[in-house]
């Protein structure tokens, strides 16, 4: 759900910005403050398996594509403000490599999908799981969690479309309706992503998930390198057999004459996921899927590298443990 430039209005793009750029500097801030070095790789982590992720449309049995946002499980494992920091760092990434999504909308991807989904998500999930503190209430939690982070972000593009096109230019209740539709849909797929990826964190470290106001008990390495490693194979041999459909922002654009206002990006370095292959076709279906894996290899190691450059500028020494996690 990357808006490409030409959507918002100057005014939304520039009002979303500021509040974007003011919302990141205090989670910076609060974050160098208050989490524990030694969750900070998890935070690199995490990011390059988004970035993976968001590489990996799937259908949703509509002639549209959806693909993982990541808030709710950011948010789980780091709290929203560390969730904030890396998905934001993605969306960087993907603005500026790849150019997905514009590069005047960048403070609305960040505030759709870094602020808002990813508070939204931690808001449903503490508010399930008090009730339910069990291993099962904890997963319903997460899942539902996710979903409702999806509609959010759904949601706030909604209403930053109304006020760049306050006159009717484009038929809003069509545009609100459509994208409550197909992002319901979409937040099943991130629903039960979440879910599994959560089921296993469960089983494997559920001190990271039960306990996120304290340090984390043991050594992060195995599960941050699994995790490094799962990003890669998902860059690698996912990505490129990813559903080919529009996906819900863009179906919506195409149904309802608002892709008419895209404005055709200018690359930073790339086009698009696919990093060219020198005396290759451009248009040969196994090079292209090649060009999609090298694309995913170069951003998803390009997070870890960016990531890793954060937790160079974080304290060296562990906070008291009842600031960890803050929100």
């Amino acid at each position: 759900m990357h808006i490409p430039d030409g959507v918002l209005s100057p005014g939304v793009c520039l009002g979303t910005g500021v509040v974007a750029a003011f919302c990141l500097q205090h989670a910076f801030r609060r974050l160098d403050q208050t989490l524990a070095t030694r969750t900070v790789p998890l935070t690199g982590m995490l990011a390059a398996l988004v970035f993976a992720g968001q590489m990996v449309n799937f259908p949703i049995g509509l002639p549209a594509s959806g693909h993982l946002i990541g808030a709710a499980l950011a948010a789980i494992l780091l709290g929203p403000l560390g969730a904030s920091v890396a998905l934001s760092l993605v969306l960087f990434v993907q603005m500026a490599l790849f150019s997905d999504g514009g590069k005047f909308a960048y403070g609305a991807n960040v505030l759709n999908m870094a602020l808002v989904a990813p508070w939204t998500a931690w808001l449903v999930f503490q508010g399930i799981r008090s009730r339910f503190p069990n291993p099962r209430g904890t997963l319903i939690a997460g899942m539902l969690a996710a979903w409702s982070s999806v509609l959010a972000s759904a949601a706030c593009f909604c209403l930053q479309f109304w006020l760049s096109y306050p006159s009717g230019t484009f038929p809003l209740s069509r545009v609100w309706l459509l994208m409550a539709g197909f992002h319901s849909l979409i937040g099943v797929g991130e629903a039960l992503i979440t879910g599994a990826i959560l089921s296993v964190v469960l089983l494997q470290r559920p001190d990271l998930v039960h306990a996120p106001l304290t340090a984390p008990s043991g050594n992060l390495r195995n599960l941050v390198g699994t995790g490094v490693v799962a990003a890669l194979l998902i860059s690698a041999f996912v990505a490129p057999f990813a559903s080919e459909l529009p996906d819900g922002l863009e179906k919506v654009a195409q149904e309802t004459g608002f892709g008419s206002r895209v404005t055709p990006a200018s690359p930073i370095l790339l086009e698009d996921y696919s990093l060219p292959v020198p005396g290759t076709e451009a248009d040969d279906p196994l090079w292209g899927k090649v060009a999609t894996a090298l694309a995913g290899l170069l951003g998803t190691t390009t997070v870890l590298v960016l990531g890793w450059l954060l937790s160079r500028g974080m304290p060296s020494g562990d906070p008291p443990a009842e600031k960890l996690h803050a929100g």
